[in-house]
């Protein structure tokens, strides 16, 4: 195959840089750091999956889609969480809202041409659960790309999954212990339902710029529910 001969770093640093754009679409930038001590496959299947252990097999059937007996194109842009028009904050339900939330095609191409280079030894574009099982087998993991932890949903979901499951969905349905991060997500929702509601207004202009503040501004404070006005 042709992985045998091409050096890792090299082409590690060809997908992880990607130039900027000067048009003001904006490339997502706010993308979580891998944590010390873990490689990116255990960092995604805790915070993605709230998997502590697990085997290739447990990986390999979570990220099938479809159960097809291999990973697609599809299936390793979600992976990374690249399978989506754009990027909401920091793609977990929480950070700042910002211009920069564009998906990157380019770049994307690119993580799924690398993954291909790295698993797919008969070059069908295909990565055969066979395949993928050696890989592990051989001590090795889906490598860390720089788009942080591959969320697999929007920004919405991903609050559940990370926040709202773990501490109100049972015991706090009512949200009667506001966090603080209830309130960035609940700032980081209508900051980003004004952008879109402005965007239709003028024409889907990409070219204008909203600052954070200038979306703050204009926050009806009325139309947010009491429970996450703690502290405003």
């Amino acid at each position: 195959m042709k992985i045998k001969h091409f050096v890792f770093a090299s082409l590690l640093a060809l997908v992880t840089s990607v130039p900027l754009k000067d048009d003001g679409s904006g490339i997502n930038v706010e993308s979580e750091k891998l944590p010390e001590g873990l490689t990116w496959e255990q960092w995604h299947m805790q915070h993605e999956h709230q998997l502590d252990d697990y085997d290739p097999e447990t990986f390999f059937t979570l990220h099938d889609v479809g159960k097809k007996g291999y990973l697609d194109r599809n299936d390793i842009l979600s992976l990374y969480g690249l399978n989506r028009d754009e990027i909401v904050g920091a793609g977990d339900g929480m950070g700042k809202h910002d211009n920069s939330e564009v998906v990157d095609e380019e770049h994307a191409d690119r993580v799924v041409k690398f993954i291909m280079r790295l698993l797919d030894v008969d070059d069908d574009t295909k990565i055969a659960k066979k395949e993928y099982l050696d890989y592990a087998k051989s001590g090795k993991s889906f490598p860390d790309l720089g788009v942080g932890v591959g969320h697999h949903a929007d920004f919405e979901k991903e609050y559940e999954i990370h926040h709202w499951n773990k501490y109100h969905k049972d015991s706090d349905p009512e949200v009667k212990n506001v966090h603080k991060e209830d309130i960035e997500h609940e700032l980081l929702h209508h900051e980003h339902e004004i952008e879109h509601e402005e965007k239709i207004q003028r024409g889907a202009s990409r070219s204008t710029v909203v600052t954070d503040d200038e979306l703050e501004s204009r926050i009806d404070r009325k139309n947010i529910p009491s429970k996450y006005k703690n502290g405003f």
